[in-house]
């Protein structure tokens, strides 16, 4: 009988996404975000994988790869072009879900879903997309982003 799918952990596999340069981090004094990725990342792999720090790397929650996500299998951030980043932050206690883009936009089937996942859970969601954010969510959450993000907050910080 075939082990119980939801019971096998996911692996990165192929993806590096955290490590490309969509999600602004500093590693070892080294800034990343877009247009610069993890210096210690080389072919696939990190240099630094045994020595890499705490924070942010071993800190790092992929909600792919969470083993409560409730993500599908299909939006593994280099197939999606999205990094899910589950309970963020907190807006009035309600845990706020961020998805950054990898690369210009995500897919339009992740953003549908997204979006959705953020309608019928009613958990409120950030999305960057094209450089720019977009709240999903109560009307109130949407008025309070609006007025935050025009303000300078940055979810990825």
């Amino acid at each position: 009988m075939p082990a119980d799918p939801s019971a096998i952990a996911r692996r990165c596999g192929e993806c590096t996404a955290c490590c490309d340069g969509w999600l602004k981090i500093r590693i070892r004094d080294h800034d990343v975000y877009p247009g610069q990725p993890c210096s210690f990342s080389s072919a696939g792999k990190c240099t630094i994988y045994d020595e890499r720090p705490v924070d942010p790397c071993r800190n790092f929650v992929c909600g792919w790869l969470a083993p409560t996500s409730p993500l599908p299998d299909w939006m593994r951030p280099d197939k999606s072009d999205l990094i899910f980043l589950p309970a963020s932050f907190a807006w009035r206690t309600i845990p706020v879900d961020v998805a950054v883009a990898v690369g210009k936009r995500p897919k339009a089937k992740a953003r549908a879903w997204l979006e959705a996942f953020s309608r019928d859970t009613r958990r409120p969601l950030l999305l960057q997309s094209d450089g720019e954010w977009h709240a999903h969510g109560p009307p109130q959450f949407l008025r309070d982003m609006i007025e935050q993000i025009s303000g300078g907050l940055d979810p990825l910080r």
